[in-house]
């Protein structure tokens, strides 16, 4: 007896533990079939189901939406990924560029890491190290070094800089340009004076600033040897400002007056002969010193040591609290440095290692097609081999031309050079004729080294800034490249916007955009050639 029931309170009990199949399955426990009846989702349920599915009217729009809850469930789930997805980014911010440049290595010397993956048979961790190791020799390495011979060249330019050896290298070029002139104060006085004969107010000075012209015309006409004969032009010049003289004489007697219409004809006059006596003026001065454009060339370079000492002390009191500025933050910019090279090197391993489970983790969490996905990889892949392995491997061996060439023709700070010319043949438009051509033009006006300065000029026209076509070409095997004027605005708005990397970041984002486009449009054509069932059945 006591056996009997401790089976069955055994079997109670596992009742209780373990629920039948057709409580498992949602229906109740006290809605059993009957023994020997067909079981509940058998041939006639489905048949039931059917007959209901087919004689219940369609489901309208309106029962399609999803519920308020989960509505409400997700708006605040892309809230919650919208906050914390701005505190990633306030995170991460500083660490842009390291990872930028990180990614662009890492896709530029995949190929190598495979490379060496393979040699290795399958070692990943060794192979990342060996391919990060590579980087840093012949990448990272160098252009510290570069940096630390041209920042050392620099401040030896400027310390052996004296403000005598630039004013005497100044007038030499001057003269050999022909742009030295004589009594050039008092040509500028001239030219001041031109610019002062319409004070209506003060009648008085403006006879005697007419007095003061005519007295300089006569000076320079007889003491500077001009480039044409002037005599007929400044003989015009005085008889314009003698006539200007009677008119300023009228205009004396007629303030004294009361009639109105006479004041009125005498200012008219007045304003008329003051054009014309200083048009009078400039058309002798051009004359004398051989045109408009040199006229005023000539003035800018002949400054007065007013003038001159004006100009530096306002670049000193412009300079002084900058370098003080850059002094106080050099420790700071080190530290910066320093840390972005260690964190960009993290990354370089890193992206050898786990590039392949990140690129699928973000691939899967990503709402974008993988279609899509791939293709914005690809064209990183390939907008980094274009514009940053074409761009910069072009850009240094224009500045490794350019630098034999500059060490051939005797500037010392060759090194620096290099920096300066690769840097801005990087850009645009501008290239390593922005460096060349100044260095040409100083070795034939200062240094007077016209062969040199030949040399200079032929070479860097015919090899420097030729060469670039050249290495792009071979490097993109006819990839398309941006637009001239799309890549130089690029550039010129990466740079106020990313830094220095803007140069390569810019034309990167531009090319990101376009993809982006380009699938939206891909999208909207899907869209067009294949509409929706709800959009057909409305339209019949």
């Amino acid at each position: 007896m006591n056996s009997e029931s401790s089976a069955n309170s055994d079997d109670a009990s596992r009742d209780r533990e373990a629920p039948s199949s057709a409580e498992t399955a949602g229906v109740p426990a006290d809605v059993q079939p009957e023994p020997g009846a067909e079981p509940v989702g058998g041939a006639a349920a489905d048949v039931d189901t059917a007959s209901v599915g087919a004689d219940s009217p369609p489901r309208t729009a309106l029962e399609k939406l999803p519920s308020m809850a989960r509505i409400t469930s997700v708006i605040m789930l892309i809230a919650g990924i919208l906050v914390v997805g701005l505190l990633f980014y306030k995170v991460m911010v500083g660490f842009f560029i390291p990872l930028f440049m990180a990614a662009a290595l890492v896709v530029i010397f995949r190929p190598f890491n495979e490379w060496i993956l393979k040699k290795l048979k399958g070692r990943r961790r060794t192979a990342a190290v060996a391919t990060t190791s590579l980087i840093l020799a012949i990448v990272l390495m160098p252009i510290v070094l570069l940096l630390t011979v041209a920042i050392g060249q620099l401040t030896g330019l400027v310390s052996r800089t004296d403000l005598d050896d630039l004013k005497a290298a100044f007038e030499r070029g001057r003269t050999r340009l022909g742009l030295e002139l004589q009594h050039a104060d008092r040509f500028r006085r001239l030219d001041e004076l031109a610019g002062m004969l319409d004070q209506i107010d003060e009648p008085e000075l403006v006879r005697a600033q007419i007095a003061e012209s005519k007295e300089l015309i006569t000076f320079l006409e007889k003491e500077v040897v001009g480039a044409a004969p002037t005599g007929e032009s400044s003989e015009v010049a005085k008889e314009r400002l003698n006539e200007f003289a009677d008119v300023v004489e009228q205009l004396e007697t007629v303030q004294e007056t009361e009639d109105p219409a006479e004041r009125i004809a005498t200012e008219e006059r007045f304003h008329r002969g003051s054009v014309v006596a200083s048009a009078s003026i400039h058309a002798w001065m051009n004359a004398k010193l051989g045109g408009s454009f040199r006229k005023e060339v000539k003035l800018l370079t002949n400054p007065s040591e007013k003038d001159l000492a004006e100009a530096i002390r306002a670049a000193r009191e412009y300079l002084q609290p900058r370098f003080v500025k850059l002094s106080g933050v050099t420790g700071k910019v080190v530290v910066q440095i320093a840390i972005g090279m260690l964190i960009m090197v993290i990354s370089i391993y890193f992206f050898f290692v786990d590039g392949p489970a990140m690129v699928h983790t973000l691939m899967r969490l990503s709402p974008l097609d993988d279609a899509y996905e791939l293709r914005l990889l690809g064209e990183f892949e390939k907008t980094s081999r274009a514009v940053v392995l074409a761009s910069i491997l072009s850009a240094l061996v224009q500045g490794l031309l350019a630098a034999i060439a500059f060490f051939f023709c005797g500037f010392e700070s060759f090194i620096l050079l290099f920096m300066v010319t690769t840097v801005m043949a990087l850009i645009p438009f501008l290239g390593a004729a922005s460096v060349w051509v100044p260095c040409a033009i100083y070795l034939a006006a200062v240094d007077q080294s016209y062969g040199a300065a030949i040399f200079l000029a032929i070479y860097g026209a015919a090899v420097v800034s030729s060469i670039d076509n050249v290495i792009k070409a071979y490097v993109l095997h006819g990839h398309s490249e941006l637009h001239p004027l799309v890549a130089l605005l690029s550039v010129l708005g990466g740079v106020p916007v990313f830094g220095p990397i803007g140069i390569l970041i810019g034309p990167m984002v531009v090319v990101f955009l376009q993809t982006l486009l380009e699938i939206l449009n891909h999208e909207l054509e899907l869209r067009d050639a294949h509409p929706e069932p709800d959009a057909i059945a409305s339209e019949v």
